[in-house]
């Protein structure tokens, strides 16, 4: 019942909003006001710090649904001491982008995807590896850990504060030349990934041309046949339309995505102690709020492209997969470590 009632409220709060983007997401919004997207430093209004957050997706997305739940309580548990202003839609910079501007102290707060992390640390770096995870179950036991508190904890020492666990999901195959079964059937196809080295090289390992491009120029690549097919959860590729343009899916699930709430460490010092326990808290209660709605709206917008024609291939040889991206696992194993990554295949055994 509880699930359901989620669900009610996300799918009624994504129907209000609508969809913002068609080509990527790059429109500018805002969940209270809009601006230039000019990165600004932390601003204090009277008793009250006002706090800057950012994320690449749309409005209508679990992200920013979730994000601006948890402002709203951040604003009412802190009695109006913090308010947090949430911009969707890439308005104040692209994931790397609002990284750096943490670390400078010209951003507060922001909601990446791990794998952009990867250019700034090896600390989240495993969660880059194809089929580390089966399931969503295998992946909250092990960032809901001591491993997974580790992790977030080392991020202080490249300026920022790793509050909780949040998610983009598993990502899956979009393609517009055909259905995809096996590694094989990627031969030759170009597909556009993030600029992230093991996801590239994963690609590679299945025989696709690995193309990393950004997001915004995805849906017209697609359209002029640049490139022939991406890799994304349900929900953007759904919320930006890309299923027009690249209507066969498959249910690969090959990276699961963790989304660290991070805030700079510079901002972390300007609040107060009794302050950042209550942001500290609410982060762990809406990393479980916004991990529903992922998993509910990507099922969602799975049937919906069914029902929209599109061809959805959900019964793979996951154990092939993986198979077939031994090398990438053996190139990487001694940078991200080799303990980390056997301890964590350990817990995922059990």
């Amino acid at each position: 019942m509880k699930k359901t009632r989620l669900l009610a409220l996300t799918l009624s709060a994504i129907m209000v909003l609508g969809t913002t983007a068609c080509g990527g997401g790059n429109a500018d919004g805002s969940s209270s006001n809009k601006e230039s997207g000019a990165q600004t430093t932390t601003k204090l209004t009277g008793d009250t710090l006002e706090l800057k957050a950012g994320h690449v997706l749309t409005e209508d997305s679990p992200y920013h649904l979730a994000l601006t739940q948890w402002a709203d309580e951040v604003y009412e548990k802190t009695e109006g001491r913090v308010k947090v202003d949430v911009f969707a839609n890439s308005v104040l910079g692209n994931e790397r982008d609002m990284i750096e501007a943490l670390q400078m102290g010209t951003l507060d707060i922001t909601l990446p995807n791990s794998a952009p992390l990867s250019n700034f640390t090896d600390a989240l770096k495993v969660f880059d590896l194809p089929f580390l995870f089966m399931e969503p179950e295998d992946a909250y036991a092990v960032i809901d850990s001591e491993v997974g508190a580790g992790m977030l904890d080392s991020l202080s020492d490249i300026g920022v504060v790793g509050l909780s666990m949040w998610e983009n999901g598993f990502r899956n195959i979009a393609n517009n030349k055909g259905e995809i079964r096996t590694p094989d059937d990627l031969k030759g196809l170009k597909i556009r990934t993030m600029e992230n080295p093991i996801h590239m090289a994963s690609f590679k390992a299945w025989g696709a041309d690995a193309t990393a491009m950004a997001w915004g120029e995805v849906y017209t690549a697609l359209q002029q046949k640049t490139i022939d097919g991406l890799e994304n959860p349900f929900t953007p590729i759904y919320q930006n339309k890309l299923h027009e343009v690249a209507p066969f899916v498959t249910v690969t699930g090959h990276f699961y995505c963790p989304a660290p709430l991070l805030i700079s460490k510079t901002t972390w010092e300007k609040i107060s102690p009794e302050d950042q326990a209550v942001i500290r808290e609410l982060s762990d209660k809406y990393k479980e709020v916004e991990r529903q709605m992922c998993m509910e709206v990507d099922e969602d917008y799975k049937n919906r492209m069914m029902e929209e024609g599109v061809t959805v291939v959900e019964d793979i040889d996951k154990a092939a997969w993986r198979e077939a991206a031994q090398p990438v696992y053996d190139e990487y194993a001694d940078e991200i470590g080799v303990d980390l990554l056997n301890q964590i295949q350990e817990m995922i055994s059990k």
